[in-house]
């Protein structure tokens, strides 16, 4: 039972974390930029154009980034390979139809600036392009991004796809913890994703048999005294 004990109290504490805690807010859902509203004036460059230059897009859409009107254009794992494609997304000014270039820090700076409009620029504590090696908390297959560090209460951290200019992955201090805990608490301490590992069904199993030893054990110590 003094074994048991251990991982019985890590279930409790973070059980009680997940409980407590908003899953909107661990989720970072309070981090949404405001929606950029597409000037019709900006496309002049027609979607028919753009499916004509580039016959072999998997998909294309269109969006306002910091004001400006652009194509997003996705190809697929097989085109890009062939086609010996600098980037599997392309994005095009709708206005004049030029291939723009990735996004640069400055540009990086002022989209995380959307993303936390309550937290001043000077709390933008550090920005940093991640071209390899991507953190743990990050996909590889966004690289490369701008990785974005706040100095606010959460130490809210977004990471901005260099490619499309997108928030691709927000991570703070609180869905850290909540990471964290959720390795624990399925006791799966590599990706902290299998929750049908073998560490925890023996480990639930010996702690149920455990329980109900003590139950047992305290029934029949309660029929010594009604005695």
């Amino acid at each position: 039972m003094l074994v048991l004990a251990i991982p019985i109290i890590i279930w409790s504490v973070t059980g009680s974390y997940f409980v407590l805690m908003d899953i909107g807010f661990i989720r970072s859902d309070h981090v949404v930029s405001k929606v950029e509203v597409i000037d019709p004036s900006q496309v002049q460059y027609t979607l028919s154009k753009v499916y004509q230059d580039y016959p072999q897009a998997q998909q294309i859409s269109l969006k306002s980034v910091l004001n400006k009107a652009v194509y997003q254009v996705t190809f697929d794992q097989v085109t890009f390979e062939q086609e010996n494609l600098a980037d599997d997304k392309l994005l095009i000014d709708a206005q004049t139809g030029q291939v723009l270039e990735r996004f640069n820090e400055q540009q990086a700076r002022q989209i995380a600036a959307l993303y936390l409009p309550s937290v001043s620029a000077t709390q933008l504590s550090s920005i940093s392009l991640i071209e390899h090696n991507a953190p743990t908390e990050l996909s590889a297959r966004h690289l490369p991004v701008w990785r974005a560090e706040f100095d606010d209460i959460g130490m809210t951290t977004l990471y901005i796809s260099a490619k499309s200019g997108d928030v691709v992955t927000r991570r703070h201090e609180y869905w850290r913890l909540f990471d964290l805990f959720w390795k624990w608490h399925i006791m799966d301490y590599n990706d902290g994703e299998a929750i049908d590992n073998q560490l925890l069904f023996y480990t639930s199993i010996s702690a149920f048999i455990a329980v109900f030893s003590g139950l047992v054990l305290v029934w029949q110590r309660r029929k010594r005294y009604v005695k």
